[in-house]
């Protein structure tokens, strides 16, 4: 029986040793994997961050622009009403030299040079 005992010792030592080999080898394998997904997530970590700050400086950007567009609108706005405000007194000017022109032909004067381009219109 010791004959029949010594290989069988022999072969459960041979198969104890090629799983703690593999069991060895596949944490080595599995330490070398989390090592390298930790440097990577790190490197995502940083890239991530250096993403959010980009972000926040470009929102920052907008709203500023945006601010300035506001700003220039109202200023365009308010230089479109002083338009419109001059236009109308130049207009009324218009009429009243239209007017004193027609009076000055009613009364067969000679005209000044100012109605000389004052139509009738």
């Amino acid at each position: 029986m010791t004959f029949v005992g010594r290989p069988l010792s022999l072969a459960v030592v041979a198969t104890i040793l090629v799983l703690a080999a593999g069991t060895v080898g596949a944490t080595v394998l599995y330490s070398a994997g989390v090592t390298e997904v930790g440097a990577q997530n790190e490197q995502l970590r940083a890239q991530n961050e250096q993403l959010r700050e980009n972000l926040a400086s470009a929102r920052d950007r907008i709203e500023t622009l945006e601010n300035r567009v506001d700003s220039l609108r109202g200023r365009l706005s308010a230089r479109n009403e002083t338009l419109t405000e001059v236009r109308s007194e130049r207009n009324d000017a218009r009429d009243d030299l239209r007017s004193v022109c027609d009076q000055v032909r009613g009364e067969n004067v000679s005209l000044p040079e100012e109605c000389e381009n004052v139509g009738s219109e």
